[in-house]
């Protein structure tokens, strides 16, 4: 029996002898390289760490190895970057961020994290630091990541002037241009004087940005537009180019009663209305799974009779009963049916930027809803043709060239 146990603890002692050989040995092996390698930039620079603690896995959650460098007082120089306030991006792995900016006068410009950064419009020209810390926490579903946090410490210069820019110089009717308003620092709004359409400003990291709608009509040539912020007054020039028109066959329009009346009341004060900020992001959607049979800016015809043109895209294939869905995120603005149009969903994409659309036989949307990109808002019906049309103000624009990723409103838009 002496034996047996005396041969056991050996056993014992053997197992443990080399379980802690093995152990020591994936120890020695766990290095940083186990760390993550991707670090955020500023500016386009890559940021050097200043300090760290890490937690890397050696045998799960039994064995682990500590990389610890103290935080120190170094900053990195990035230099002077001129006109332009820096991005900020992070590496996959940043799971949280904590971040404080200096402004020039010592300040404390913005404490939050890299969201609130990106959403951060600069007031003063001169000399920033940016502190940051990017954390990856613990993570259940993948026990082989290391887990912990890197710091940043970045000093640069800004030598912004104030300037706005369009995205393009000349356009088709049909077009939304955007005008780009940078080096504000006064905290001024900007205001566009132009005889194409009433133009909404959101806030950007970098300034201001707006839309010009260039609708159907717009006469063509050059148009001098003056742009006021604070002190910055600037004339800036488009040039509208006609756009190719086909002719297209509808149907007269019904006379009744009221019905213009109603379609006023309902529709035209969402002209001047609008949700702040932007709601809206990347291309737009096609509301209806089939292909437009008319196109934005087609001469209608009825009856041998022109009878105007058209303001937005119709689906006249659209199958009743098939789904109608919001080409982009935004809040429903009105839903309802109206003797003229029909079924009605409007849907506010902030900056004066709205969908509207007509001729559905059934609407789901609510009033006040926040809808996504391919949300079901009602559903097609025989009785009318579905219309899409996108409009900025009261000026209707060509909603295909949102739907292609090719307008202005994609213009820069993560800036």
């Amino acid at each position: 029996m002496k034996r047996l146990l005396l041969w056991v603890l050996m056993v014992a002692l053997l197992v443990a002898l080399l379980l802690g050989g093995a152990g020591a040995a994936l120890y020695a092996m766990t290095g940083e390289d186990k760390l993550p390698a991707e670090h955020p930039t500023l500016g386009g620079a890559q940021l050097v760490p200043n300090g760290y603690e890490w937690v890397a896995p050696v045998l799960g959650e039994y064995l682990q190895r500590r990389f610890v460098q103290p935080t120190n007082l170094t900053v990195q120089q990035l230099g002077d970057l001129g006109e332009t306030p820096p991005e900020l991006a992070l590496p996959a792995w940043a799971a949280r961020s904590e971040l404080t900016l200096t402004a020039p006068d010592g300040s404390v410009a913005l404490a939050g994290d890299a969201a609130a950064y990106a959403g951060y419009t600069y007031s003063q020209n001169g000399a920033y630091e940016l502190q940051l810390t990017l954390y990856r926490d613990r993570d259940a579903e993948a026990p082989g990541l290391s887990s912990g946090w890197y710091s940043y410490r970045a000093g640069f210069t800004l030598n912004m002037q104030p300037r706005a820019v369009l995205s393009t110089d000349s356009a088709p009717q049909g077009a939304v241009v955007a005008v780009w308003v940078t080096g504000i620092l006064d905290g001024s709004t900007p205001a566009l004087e132009t005889d194409l359409g009433s133009v909404w400003f959101r806030p950007t990291q970098t300034g201001y940005m707006g839309y010009i709608p260039v609708t159907y009509n717009a006469e063509g040539g050059r148009h001098t537009l003056t742009l006021t912020c604070g002190e910055l007054v600037q004339e800036l020039t488009l040039t509208v180019t006609e756009m190719s028109a086909a002719t297209a066959q509808t149907v007269p329009e019904q006379d009744i009663p009221g019905a213009a009346e109603e379609y006023k009341n309902a529709i035209w004060p969402l002209y001047t209305q609008s949700e702040p900020g932007k709601l809206w992001q990347g291309a737009f959607a096609a509301p209806s799974a089939t292909a437009p049979t008319v196109a934005y800016g087609a001469r209608l015809m009825a009856d041998g009779q022109a009878a105007g043109r058209s303001t937005g895209l119709t689906y006249g294939a659209a199958e009743p009963g098939s789904d109608v869905t919001a080409p982009q995120s935004g809040v429903v603005a009105y839903a309802g049916t109206l003797a003229l149009t029909g079924g009605t969903v409007v849907i506010d994409h902030g900056c004066g930027v709205k969908s509207y659309l007509f001729g559905l036989g059934e609407v789901q949307a609510r009033r006040g809803q926040t809808v996504a990109k391919g949300d079901r808002v009602g559903a097609a019906t025989d009785a009318h043709d579905l219309i899409f049309e996108v409009r900025i103000g009261s000026k209707s624009v060509d909603p295909a060239a949102a739907i292609q990723g090719a307008s202005g409103l994609q213009f820069q838009e993560n800036r």
